[in-house]
């Protein structure tokens, strides 16, 4: 049953997630006149050459599954209706922009409290071993659990907010329009392309996580290491959802110039 629910998260962000990353894209490149037309050629173009991938494989002497393929093929084409029934390319861009951010915004503040608790359970474990000599592997542990949520969860906010770390060399003082494009380039190479790699490496490795009930290797630990483990996909999609509100606020700016 797991691995069903496994399998249609995964087509489902494939199918459906994967191919409203280029959105933003097609709006820049579109102008908002054709940009429904250019978003189904490049997605289209991307699932032909997945589908040649995949009928090549015999050759490459690789395992790949048509029918998930077709699965794929299938989600987008659910996708380009609706994007098309919603109003086209500007009004989807701008809906999910604002319902992303919002996610990403609402995640953030959550874990914020979770530095509070983090910090009065350490100053408890600390009063406990020094002072009455008692240790609780699970309140050290809860530690590891709390600090992951925060950096996990919190990485999307940390983005929208320009909180994160940034070795900047000439971002701060270049112009609006080159702060743009940096944004807008750097979401699609970058960005996206770690996200997928996260979701698709993860996936396997927090599957059987779940399957076995994987917990801590002390008795006395919190045995839910599973639930620790499912925050690495989940901070791959809040990251892109963020990624998302970038690029189309960079498109928008880009856009205004034209």
């Amino acid at each position: 049953m797991l691995e069903l629910i496994g399998d249609i998260l995964n087509w489902a962000a494939a199918g459906v997630f994967f191919p409203l990353f280029f959105l933003p894209l097609a709006l820049l490149l579109g102008g908002g006149r054709n940009a429904t037309i250019i978003w189904i050629v490049i997605v289209s173009a991307i699932i032909g050459a997945g589908l040649v991938f995949v009928w090549a494989t015999p050759i490459l002497r690789l395992t790949a599954n048509r029918d998930q393929a077709l699965i794929f093929a299938a989600l987008f084409a659910i996708s380009a209706v609706a994007v098309t029934i919603s109003g086209g390319v500007a009004k989807t861009v701008a809906r999910l922009s604002l319902v992303f951010e919002e996610l990403a915004r609402l995640a953030g503040r959550a874990v914020m409290w979770l530095l509070l608790v983090m910090a009065l359970v350490q100053f408890g474990i600390v009063i406990l071993r020094y002072v009455f000599g008692i240790n609780y592997i699970y309140m050290q542990e809860s530690i590891t659990y709390m600090h992951g949520a925060v950096f996990l969860v919190a990485g999307g906010y940390a983005l929208l907010t320009d909180d994160h770390v940034r070795v900047d060399i000439f971002y701060r003082e270049a112009s609006a329009r080159t702060k743009a494009l940096i944004d807008f380039l750097g979401s699609y190479f970058f960005l996206f392309p770690v996200c997928l790699l996260l979701l698709w490496a993860a996936s396997p490795y927090v599957a059987t996580s779940w399957a076995v009930g994987e917990g801590s290797n002390e008795s006395s630990g919190i045995q839910a290491l599973y639930l620790l483990k499912s925050l690495v996909p989940a901070f791959a999609i809040l990251i892109a959802m963020s990624g998302f509100t970038l690029a189309a606020r960079a498109g928008s700016t880009l856009g205004e110039r034209r």
